[in-house]
């Protein structure tokens, strides 16, 4: 707590000739000494252990991962576990590897790396997802972090804001920094604030408060012109209680959300006064007997609230952002971090398209943790990676057996992929009667298959002087910029290649569809 005085009072003197100034005021009414504050995140800890312990602690990941951690708590320490050895880490890993609670939305992966961090796992090795690589797989040409991990999607800015604030606590070089900061600040309104829509012209003090902190985490400074602005509007959005509205509706969790951003820039909090008022005794205000927090005077105890007020009071107790703290840890710590399959390093030359392809769901790896990326592709495997590949992809329609190809039989594991793709005409047999399940892919055939998914089949048959059944799909692959590197027709392509191509029709996809 000296330390905080020491700071408050030596920004106060610094702060005299920046555009925005803030004064040291006498201390709030309610009790934030240290000691007492301390009691008041203990008790919601409390809360929130025994509404988690309620499910078995399947739901402590993400946020309220980050909350524990900022508690200087573990995750997966014996308090925060079952009997059995289940915690939240346990729980979602399980989750991951049965592709449940992942989907190509962006912010999964996002929030995901920040509980990962909190719960001291590797985001780049989990649940053999690598979501550092889904965060950087999103990312656009103008900087911005896509909706989706396709690469596609501009309409919200929270994956761009949670993307820049994820990789910065993993302790990562934010990628085009200056492109993603430019884009970040041209959504800032006129009145310095942000919203979560990219096409809205009001601004909403969470979302202001998020990229502050994501402001900070590129380097930006309280003398900074934009963060200059975004805390002028927060002040100016303060009610007269001391706390924020969201929607409409004054709760705690905005007054959490704007501490945690003042802390990041050493911004003591109660000096915010609004007559008696400040963001910290505004938020200790709805704190409830039995340590929760309320979204509402007078309400009952919130999941969301609680763990945002124990985020803004231990920033508060510990003088430091959470954010920063994770950062601290982890920008030396991720170098050590391994991939999850060991023949599939971060130096392979199609890493990063075969990775995306297994964070999608779309190719696994194997149960000994290797990928096998020389191996060859069988049609019946690649009939699979179609299935769950298409953009829209094809799932649901997995069921119905195929009866037309004799060496296909109705108990193989591939028969119901194969009906699917031969359903939708991706795949043909090599004969009326036979498929060859078995036999390996070749670099024609991926990319005639390519060129029927991207619905370009038509143009393949219309190229003049074709020598071979596939010069005309080769032709039209090319110019689609589907090839893997040193490309041959007749030659199987391996599942690093297959990887490599099929990145690449989603690439001409979107950019047939912009």
């Amino acid at each position: 707590m000296a330390q905080r005085l020491r700071r408050t009072t030596k920004l106060a003197l610094s702060l005299l000739t920046c555009t925005l100034a803030f004064t040291t005021v006498a201390q709030a009414s309610a009790d934030t000494t240290s000691t007492s504050l301390v009691n008041n995140r203990d008790r919601a800890m409390t809360y929130l252990h025994d509404q988690l312990a309620k499910t078995q602690y399947k739901y402590v990941m993400d946020w309220p991962a980050l909350a524990i951690y900022a508690a200087d708590e573990q995750v997966t320490s014996a308090k925060w576990s079952t009997a059995t050895g289940q915690n939240g880490v346990t729980w979602r890993e399980q989750d991951v590897l049965n592709r449940q609670g992942l989907s190509e939305v962006t912010t999964d992966y996002e929030r995901g790396v920040i509980g990962l961090l909190a719960a001291g796992q590797n985001p780049r090795a989990f649940g053999r997802k690598d979501y550092i690589q889904a965060i950087l797989d999103s990312q656009l040409p103008s900087g911005k972090f896509a909706d989706t991990i396709y690469g596609y999607g501009e309409d919200l800015l929270n994956p761009h804001i949670y993307g820049i604030i994820a990789l910065y606590a993993a302790g990562y070089e934010i990628p085009h920094a200056d492109l993603v900061k430019e884009y970040l600040l041209a959504k800032q309104h006129a009145d310095g604030g942000f919203d979560w829509a990219n096409d809205s012209t009001r601004s909403n003090p969470d979302v202001t408060a998020m990229a502050l902190i994501a402001m900070k985490a590129l380097g930006m400074e309280q003398s900074d012109a934009p963060v200059q602005n975004a805390l002028q509007f927060l002040q100016q959005v303060e009610n007269d209680q001391g706390g924020f509205s969201n929607l409409g509706t004054i709760n705690p969790d905005s007054a959490a959300i704007v501490i945690q951003a003042l802390m990041l820039y050493d911004i003591d909090p109660t000096t915010w006064k609004k007559g008696a008022n400040d963001p910290l005794t505004f938020l200790l205000s709805y704190q409830r007997p039995d340590g929760s927090f309320a979204y509402t005077q007078g309400g009952s105890g919130n999941m969301l609230g609680t763990q945002n007020a124990v985020l803004a009071l231990s920033d508060f107790v510990n003088d430091k952002s959470v954010y920063q703290r994770l950062h601290d840890e982890n920008v030396a710590k991720h170098t050590a971090w391994t991939p999850a399959f060991r023949d599939l390093p971060f130096s392979h030359p199609y890493y990063a398209e075969n990775t995306k392809l297994v964070n999608l769901g779309v190719i696994n790896g194997f149960p000994e943790g290797t990928y096998r990326p020389d191996a060859n592709v069988t049609r019946e495997q690649f009939a699979k990676v179609i299935v769950y590949g298409a953009m829209p992809d094809h799932r649901d329609e997995v069921g119905a057996k195929i009866t037309t190809f004799r060496d296909l039989g109705q108990d193989r594991w591939s028969n119901p992929f194969v009906q699917v793709a031969y359903q939708h005409h991706y795949l043909k047999g090599t004969s009326p009667t036979t498929f060859d399940p078995t036999g390996n892919v070749t670099g024609a055939q991926l990319m005639t298959i390519l060129v029927r998914m991207l619905g370009l089949e038509a143009q393949a048959q219309q190229v003049p002087n074709q020598a071979h059944w596939y010069d005309g799909y080769v032709q039209v692959a090319q110019e689609q910029h589907l090839f893997y590197p040193n490309f041959e027709a007749n030659q199987p392509a391996t599942r690093a290649e297959v990887g490599y191509s099929f990145i690449r029709y989603y690439d001409a996809l979107i950019a047939a569809n912009k």
